[in-house]
């Protein structure tokens, strides 16, 4: 007598594998150590900077050469000197008793100009420079006006000789500008303390008001 025969069991109790193509593992699931949704873009690194402040700007203004600057000054206010002293000259009336002497204000303000804008070529944006340039103007206004002063008397001194004559005037001795300037200058600028006024002093302080204003406009353009 026959019996029905019976597949023997796995071991384990798993169910036994239907027979045609092998099963494809599931995909994982989202979860712990796997990344969420879509992968982010890596960012570029931000600049940090020291402190949490921003670096200093750098500098504005074109950069010169302060000595190149000193000097050309120096040079400009003495040729300024010199033009104011002959333009004080000319416009002096020597024939009078004594001299009148005639003060032209925008002489100071070109001279002051000129040093302001030698400074400022040279210098660039340095404000020590333009005080350098405003003390150039006025010393070369004061140095302009005894300068003018002496080349006045000399001058006067010439013309009173020609009028006496004679064998005094042959005899006469008249000093020069430049003798009168450097051999007398304690004299020169007492009578030139004398002479001054109100006016003189005005227009002495517009020549390094126009040097540093001068300065200061060229470098704000």
């Amino acid at each position: 007598m026959s019996q029905n025969w019976q597949q023997p069991q796995q071991q384990g109790g798993y169910p036994q594998q239907q027979p045609g193509y092998p099963q494809q593992p599931a995909a994982p699931q989202p979860g712990y150590g796997y990344p969420q949704g879509q992968a982010q873009q890596p960012q570029a690194p931000q600049p940090q900077y020291g402190g949490g402040f921003p670096p200093p700007a750098p500098q504005v203004g074109r950069q010169g050469n302060p000595l190149a600057a000193v000097g050309a000054a120096i040079v400009a206010a003495l040729v300024g000197a010199l033009a104011y002293a002959f333009l004080l000259s000319s416009l002096a009336d020597t024939d009078s008793n004594p001299p009148e002497v005639t003060k032209f204000a925008y002489a100071g303000i070109a001279l002051g100009a000129l040093v302001g804008f030698v400074v400022f070529k040279l210098g660039g944006r340095n404000v020590a420079l333009w005080v350098v340039g405003a003390v150039l103007a006025l010393a070369a206004v004061f140095l302009g006006e005894l300068y003018g002063y002496a080349m006045i008397m000399n001058e006067a001194a010439s013309n009173y000789v020609d009028k006496i004559g004679g064998a005094a005037a042959s005899s006469a001795s008249v000093p020069s500008a430049n003798e009168i300037f450097f051999d007398h200058f304690g004299d020169l600028f007492d009578g030139w303390k004398e002479d001054a006024d109100a006016i003189t002093w005005i227009f002495m302080i517009l020549s390094p008001a126009a040097a540093a204003g001068t300065a200061f406009r060229l470098s704000n353009r």
